[in-house]
């Protein structure tokens, strides 16, 4: 049988706990429902333009990001560069 890792913190999947699954260009991502919820609330925050909260989850993500693949790295980097550039634009 085959454990699901998230591939964000490295916790292992238990039994009956949902692993939300990312689709990218090459692989696939699995992440457990904590990082699943900060990369949404992160996303949001940006959406609402809230550089507070969006700085604090943005730490909060790092923090757990304990074990990330290598896969996931590329990911984080390539889904927080817009949030970024879309924050950015309301300091000019």
């Amino acid at each position: 049988m085959l454990h699901m890792v998230c591939d964000c913190c490295g916790r292992k999947k238990k039994l009956f706990e949902s692993f939300a699954v990312i689709k990218t260009k090459t692989d696939q991502l699995n992440f457990c429902v904590d990082c699943n919820d900060l990369a949404y609330k992160l996303r949001d925050d940006a959406n609402e333009m809230n550089k507070d909260f969006y700085n604090l989850h943005l730490e909060q993500w790092k923090k757990c990001t304990k074990k990330p693949s290598k896969s996931f790295i590329e990911w984080q980097e390539a889904f927080i560069a817009p949030l970024e550039k879309k924050l950015n634009s309301i300091d000019k």
